[in-house]
């Protein structure tokens, strides 16, 4: 649907791109083939630009910056983009550039028409019209190495549906209809198509301010909040490509609500596995780092240019990670922090026997 096909929300559009990371054991569910399944498939409908594997900020913004004609035979802008990766890591590795990557992919998410982008190689950069989608894999173990904790809280993750998912039954031999091959490929050649505003019925419309206010009324856990923040958006996408991929009279009813709802429910309620390992590898091994280093010079202290000088290998989003470090080592009381005319030194607090 690309940047085609929108539900009018009053304040904001809501577009239909999506943020979808697959989670699951390493075999386990097989999300490499899963995706290769659909890909083959998308692949075959030359309006969607695709793009894999790793690349710079600067690199995606000039993939973005193509043109469309309109069926009323308008050229304009078309941001539209498709990433895919069968392992995340492919995309967000541990290079300097992922913070600036994981930053532009936040702000593009709404799909504003005009992300103006201050790169580090190119300087200021813009994109008319983004509509990023990703699809990627991840097991919960890489999950914790590419994002530490303070990014449950970001902008980012609450954009993103993390799809867990358990090993089935195993099947040796695993079929493929492939007799509905061309019926797809006719299909998903329609949707790409459409232009448009989709509306909800009105007793959709109804059904969902009434689910939206009652949220109020729920306490998410705190590791979730950003994602629930985000729900009601969630809810909508995935509604609006449960409406398309049912008929082409851009109508969401109430019962493509009601199965959108369930299937954002599912993925809350499996969240708590899927983001289980997030922190508990990278930045358990830096707070870790960051605290010996500080007791290594007891009872002398450690001034904070100097400390940062010795994590600095060890920061994939550079300052923020590293105050989010120093800030859970003096809610833990393992270090003192004082400052003096040299700046913010640090102290070990070492256990009393």
């Amino acid at each position: 649907m690309r940047r085609n096909v929108f539900i009018n929300r009053g304040a904001y559009h809501v577009w239909p791109n999506q943020y979808v990371f697959l989670i699951a054991k390493s075999g386990g569910c097989k999300k490499s083939g899963a995706m290769e399944l659909g890909m083959d498939l998308i692949d075959t409908i030359k309006e969607i630009h695709t793009v894999g594997g790793k690349m710079t900020t600067e690199g995606l913004m000039d993939t973005m910056n193509r043109a469309t004609i309109d069926p009323n035979g308008v050229v304009k802008p078309d941001g539209s983009i498709l990433i895919q990766a069968d392992e995340l890591a492919y995309l967000f590795g541990k290079s300097a550039y992922v913070g600036d990557l994981i930053t532009f992919l936040t702000a593009a998410y709404t799909g504003k028409s005009k992300l103006d982008f201050l790169t580090r190689n190119k300087g200021l950069c813009q994109v008319r019209n983004p509509c990023p989608s990703i699809l990627a894999g991840s097991t919960p173990e890489q999950l914790g190495e590419i994002f530490p904790t303070m990014t449950l809280a970001s902008g980012f993750m609450a954009r993103v549906l993390l799809v867990y998912g358990e090993r089935g039954i195993r099947v040796p031999k695993p079929e493929v209809d492939r007799g509905m091959e061309d019926a797809l490929i006719h299909d998903l050649g329609c949707i790409a198509k459409l232009h448009g505003e989709v509306q909800l019925t009105p007793e959709a419309d109804q059904m969902f301010d009434k689910w939206y206010m009652s949220l109020d009324e729920k306490t998410p856990p705190k590791d979730l909040e950003s994602f629930y923040e985000r729900k009601h958006d969630h809810v909508l996408k995935t509604a609006l490509v449960m409406s398309v991929a049912e008929s082409d009279n851009m109508i969401i009813t109430v019962e493509h609500l009601a199965s959108a709802l369930a299937a954002i429910d599912n993925i809350e309620h499996h969240l708590p596995a899927a983001i289980a390992h997030i922190g508990s590898t990278q930045q358990a091994n830096a707070v870790d780092f960051a605290e010996n280093m500080i007791r290594s010079v007891y009872p002398e202290s450690m001034g904070h240019s100097v400390l940062l000088r010795r994590m600095y290998k060890r920061l994939t989003y550079g300052k923020s990670e590293m105050d989010e470090l120093i800030s859970m080592l003096e809610g833990q009381g393992k270090i003192k922090i004082t400052a003096d005319r040299s700046g913010v030194r640090y102290t070990a607090i070492l256990d009393k026997k």
